[in-house]
């Protein structure tokens, strides 16, 4: 958390108003679940420039704090969530905007249709790259070009644009990456946007397999086909492999011991491992993220979707 405040502190010392600014579009093709992402270079008028500058750097001033990110989290207003770049999709369209070849231009408007998401760039001498990204809403496909009506106030009266070559940008920022670090605005469309549910299965089957090499279940399968593709287990999944809890042995002992004093009902075999179950998964899940929480002042108990350690 310390990095992500240092980070985003650093961000807002400089004049993004005077960066330069560059723009590209973003296409997305799934391949077995797995996203491959192209880039194009947009060519951007001195105006539209100024207000994807200004997009950005409006964000940047009204983000107050930056935590960590959870994947149960929420949007938290003007607070962001942080996250290393590198472990997310983005790394990837990075890497394609930072080589020495700039990325193909867009030289039809029918190359901006399908975009999945659109990035501004911003430079400012002797500074790392900032990239801003949104977005774009559904797809933006050809058919819902063709349904929108477009019309432009002038000379007292409303005028049919009919089917002019429209590309549509809203003055929202989804996410933005500076210096290795991506600061999440609105999770919902980061996740949808960089694939990261596909991220969650991994994530899934790849602590099944740390489960069953721990010896941690019974029967560490049951995890898997009790999760599936549940969107809401996915993520709760994904937070017990980041917490991690499950590798502390003195932790798991000591779940053990009060569990049996205060009747959770989680069931152990008789060789001391997991039993889980439908009717228990969920509790199963808090308990390894750590989420179930008594009060300090008056030794209420609750259950947590999110949570910030106390230095």
């Amino acid at each position: 958390m310390d990095d992500f405040k240092a980070t985003l502190d650093i961000i807002k010392t400089f004049n993004w108003g005077t960066a330069s600014v560059s723009f590209f579009v973003v296409k997305r093709k799934l391949i077995q679940r797995k996203a491959e992402y192209t880039v194009l270079q947009v060519n951007v008028d001195k105006s539209l420039r100024k207000k994807l500058r200004g997009i950005a750097d409006n964000k940047i001033k009204q983000s107050n704090a930056a935590f960590e990110y959870d994947f149960n989290t929420v949007d938290m207003d003007e607070n962001l969530l942080g996250l290393s770049t590198a472990d997310t999709d983005l790394q990837q369209i990075i890497d394609e905007l930072k080589k020495d070849e700039d990325p193909p231009c867009v030289n039809r408007y029918e190359d901006l249709i399908g975009s999945w998401l659109y990035i501004t760039r911003l430079d400012i001498n002797g500074q790392p790259s900032l990239f801003s990204a949104r977005r774009v809403s559904e797809g933006w496909t050809a058919k819902k070009v063709i349904q929108l009506i477009n019309m432009v106030f002038h000379n007292n009266m409303l005028v049919d644009l009919g089917q002019q070559e429209i590309f549509r940008i809203d003055g929202k920022v989804d996410f933005f990456t500076y210096n290795g670090i991506i600061f999440i605005a609105d999770k919902k469309n980061f996740e949808t946007a960089l694939n990261f549910r596909e991220g969650m299965e991994r994530n899934r089957d790849e602590i099944v397999k740390e489960f069953s090499a721990l010896g941690l279940f019974e029967d560490a399968s049951a995890i898997s086909e009790l999760v599936g593709n549940n969107l809401r287990r996915l993520r709760r999944l994904s937070q017990v492999k980041k917490s991690a809890y499950y590798k502390d042995p003195l932790f798991l002992e000591r779940l053990k011991k009060v569990n049996e004093e205060d009747g959770w009902g989680i069931k152990y075999s008789p060789d001391g491992k997991l039993l889980v179950t439908e009717d228990d998964i969920e509790t199963v899940l808090r308990v390894l993220n750590n989420d179930r929480l008594t009060s300090k002042i008056n030794a209420e108990n609750f259950d947590v979707d999110v949570k910030h350690k106390l230095e």
